[in-house]
């Protein structure tokens, strides 16, 4: 890669670092997981750096997120999921919010999760998500709709009380 290129991906990173990290968060529910699909996303857009058009960087980087969330999701269709979430790295002014959310989300379908992220999250238009994902927008409208009715039973459902008597 030439020294360009280089100063330009470090500068992106820079810039995005915060931004990539609570998206990977959301998408994975922890931060460990999050921080590797960054890692791993970084690694490729990296690769492609030069390639990649002028002003798409943030879309590359947001789809090659994506596709790796979702081709891991799969993979990991055995994984047990427990009730706890790992402590975060670092402090983060949002850290409420994002466990709040990350509640919220986990134990939704992968798509299901994905498209919310994406539309509330990242504030992108169904046809943007469409063509991130490169699926149907009318497919993306019912994943949101299915989603956001999951949602609302989960705030609906009243807390579990602690003792039985």
């Amino acid at each position: 890669m030439r020294r360009r290129d280089e100063d330009a991906f470090r500068a992106f990173v820079a810039e995005r670092q915060t931004v990539l990290r609570r998206r990977a968060f959301l998408l994975c529910g922890g931060w460990a997981d999050g921080d590797e699909l960054v890692q791993e996303a970084l690694a490729r857009v990296y690769v492609a750096w030069p390639r990649i058009g002028a002003g798409a960087h943030e879309a590359y980087t947001r789809r090659t997120m994506l596709n790796l969330y979702l081709n891991d999701q799969r993979k990991r269709r055995r994984e047990v999921l427990t009730d706890e979430l790992p402590e975060p790295a670092t402090s983060d002014p949002d850290r409420e919010l994002a466990l709040t959310l990350a509640g919220l989300l986990d134990g939704l379908p992968e798509k299901q999760r994905a498209v919310l992220v994406l539309r509330f999250w990242e504030d992108l238009t169904v046809p943007q998500i469409a063509e991130c994902t490169g699926v149907a927008e009318g497919t993306i409208k019912s994943q949101i709709s299915r989603g956001l009715a999951a949602l609302r039973d989960r705030l609906a459902e009243p807390p579990l009380s602690g003792a039985l008597t």
